[in-house]
C-alpha cells in the first residue's frame, strides 16, 4: 500500500468507526422501543402459533424476489457483455449476506466488486449498475406510495417522506431523460455548479452522480429501461408477498395493501443508519406500520421478528453456500472491495 493510500485509510478509519458505533446505538434504541411494554407471553404465543405453510410460501417469495433482481441485472448488462443470470443470482445473495454480517451496508460494494470480477466489466460500471438499480427502487416505492394514498390517510411525517421520495424519483427521471437526450454528457452541464459548493460536498456529489451515470450508460433504449424497471417492480411485488404471507401466518386477515404499506414504511426506516441487517429498526417499523391497521404490538413484533429471522436464515445460509461455490472469502472480498471503492474511489478497473 502506498503512503497516499495509507493516509487516506487513517483519515477514514475514525469516521467509519463513528458510523458503525452510531448504527449500533440507533439499532439498540429502536430495539428498545420495539420491546418496550411488551407482553412476552403474548409475543411467544404469536410466534409459536404462526402457520408453517404460510411461512414456507413466504420463503419461496424471498427466492423469487432475488431472482427478479438477477433478471434486472440481466436486462441492464445484456447489451455490454454475455449475461449470466445464475452468476447474478449468486452474487446478489452474497451481497445481501454481506449486508447482514458487515456494517455500513458493505454488501452493496461487495456485490458490485464481484460483478466486476465475474463479468469482466469496469468497476465504475459495476458500481453504477448497483446505484442505477437503487434509483429504480426509488421509483417503485414512489408508485406504491401514490397507490397507498388512495386507501390510507398518512401522518405528516410520512407525507414529508413521500414528498422527499417524489423529489428524488423525479430527479432520477430527469437525469435519465437528459442523459439519453445529450448522449451521456449530463455531468458536463453540472460540473461547474458542483465545484462551487462548500467543503467536499461538491466532490462527493460529483462522485455519486458519476457512479449513477456510469450505470445509466448501460441503457441503450427506453425499451431496455422499462424492461429493467419492470423487473425491479416485480422484485418488490415478491417482497410484498413475503410480508403478506407472514401476516397470514399470524392468522390476520388484512388486505394486501397492508403489506404494501409495511414495505414502504420499512424502506423509509431502513434508510436510517443501523447495525448489520437493520436489527431493531426493522422490527420497530413493522410495529409502526401494522399499528395503522389496529394490530396489537405483540402480534406485530412477532410478525416482524419472524419475517426478519427468515430473511437472516435464508440469506446468510444461501449467501454462504454461494460464496463457497464461487470460492469467495467474505473477509478478503470485503477488504478488497473497500480498498477499491473507499480507499481508491477513482479506480476504474480491477486487475
Amino acid at each position: 500500500m502506498t503512503p497516499v493510500n495509507k493516509t487516506v485509510t487513517e483519515k477514514k478509519a475514525p469516521k467509519t468507526g463513528w458510523k458503525i458505533a452510531l448504527g449500533i446505538l440507533i439499532s439498540i434504541v429502536f430495539l428498545g422501543l420495539a420491546i418496550y411494554n411488551i407482553d412476552f407471553v403474548k409475543l411467544w404465543k404469536t410466534v409459536k402459533q404462526m402457520n408453517v405453510g404460510w411461512l414456507l410460501l413466504s420463503g419461496v417469495f424471498i427466492f423469487a424476489a432475488i431472482y427478479m433482481r438477477a433478471l434486472l441485472w440481466y436486462q441492464l448488462l445484456k447489451k455490454c457483455c454475455p449475461p449470466h443470470i445464475w452468476n447474478f443470482f449468486r452474487i446478489i445473495f452474497i451481497g445481501y449476506f454481506g449486508n447482514f454480517v458487515f456494517p455500513l451496508k458493505l454488501g452493496e460494494v461487495i456485490r458490485a466488486w464481484l460483478l466486476s470480477k465475474t463479468e469482466n466489466i469496469p468497476t465504475s460500471t459495476a458500481i453504477g449498475t448497483v446505484v442505477l438499480e437503487r434509483g429504480m427502487d426509488l421509483i417503485a416505492m414512489l408508485i406504491f406510495f401514490i397507490l397507498l394514498m388512495c386507501f390510507i390517510p398518512f401522518e405528516n411525517w410520512l407525507k414529508l417522506s413521500g414528498l422527499i421520495l417524489a423529489g428524488v424519483g423525479m430527479g432520477f427521471f430527469v437525469v435519465v431523460i437528459l442523459n439519453y437526450r445529450y448522449g451521456g454528457h449530463v455531468l458536463d452541464f453540472i460540473e461547474k455548479p458542483l465545484q462551487k459548493l462548500p467543503g467536499n460536498i461538491g466532490h462527493w456529489l460529483h462522485r455519486q452522480i458519476d457512479k449513477f451515470l456510469a450505470g445509466l450508460k448501460l441503457i441503450k433504449s427506453p425499451q431496455q429501461f422499462f424492461q429493467a424497471f419492470g423487473c425491479s417492480l416485480l422484485s418488490w411485488v415478491a417482497w410484498i408477498l413475503v410480508i403478506h404471507c407472514c401476516i397470514k401466518a399470524a392468522g390476520l386477515d388484512l388486505p394486501m395493501f397492508a403489506a404494501v404499506f409495511v414495505i414502504v414504511v420499512l424502506n423509509f426506516g431502513l434508510m436510517i443508519p443501523s447495525s448489520p441487517g437493520g436489527l431493531g429498526v426493522f422490527e420497530f417499523m413493522v410495529i409502526l406500520a401494522l399499528a395503522k391497521f389496529g394490530v396489537a404490538k405483540e402480534v406485530a413484533l412477532g410478525i416482524g421478528f419472524v419475517t426478519h429471522m427468515m430473511q437472516y436464515i435464508i440469506i446468510i445460509l444461501m449467501g454462504w453456500i454461494f460464496a463457497v461455490q464461487m470460492n469467495v472469502s467474505m473477509l478478503k472480498v470485503s477488504k478488497e472491495s473497500v480498498d477499491t471503492e473507499v480507499i481508491n474511489p477513482e479506480a476504474k478497473t480491477i486487475g
